[in-house]
């Protein structure tokens, strides 16, 4: 069994370790804790495979531990102040008959860690202010005033 398991997170970790990177450097902002927080990914992983019942598909599984474990590490230590972005791109295709602006993820700096989760956590992964508020460990109404402030934090410094 443990043969067959160590098999499974292998191939796992080949195939979905920088999605599962991706997910993490866009919840804690910076390469460092994002590898930390990937990594316990899949010690995770490894550790509750038996809880896994194939019904979906194991990067949505992963996913979702990822989620959970960046949303932890960001509340366990109380971030306050968010790293240089490295590795997110945006388009260089103009938008037509529209003006064309990048996001620069400084701008994120100026959202508290619990208003960027909860923005990275609505654009991002599609999650529901019921299960931001669940992963938070806060409330749905929270997590909506959350959002609507940093929306209005980035709008102040976008333009």
């Amino acid at each position: 069994m443990a043969r067959q398991k160590r098999k499974i997170i292998d191939s796992w970790i080949i195939q979905y370790y920088d999605k599962v990177l991706a997910i993490s450097l866009r919840l804690t902002g910076n390469r460092e804790d994002a590898g930390d927080c990937t990594q316990e990914v899949f010690i995770k992983a490894w550790e509750k495979l038996g809880s896994f019942r194939g019904d979906s598909h194991p990067m949505a599984w992963l996913k979702r531990i990822a989620i959970n474990t960046c949303y932890n590490f960001l509340n366990r230590n109380k971030v306050k102040q968010w790293d240089a972005v490295e590795d997110i791109s945006t388009s260089e295709e103009p938008v037509p008959g529209a003006q064309f602006r990048t996001f620069d993820p400084a701008y994120l700096r100026v959202l508290s860690p619990l208003e960027r989760s909860v923005l990275v956590g609505r654009v991002y992964d599609e999650l529901s202010f019921k299960a931001l508020a669940a992963a938070l460990d806060t409330s749905e109404n929270s997590a909506k005033v959350s959002y609507h402030n940093a929306i209005g934090k980035l709008r102040k410094v976008m333009t």
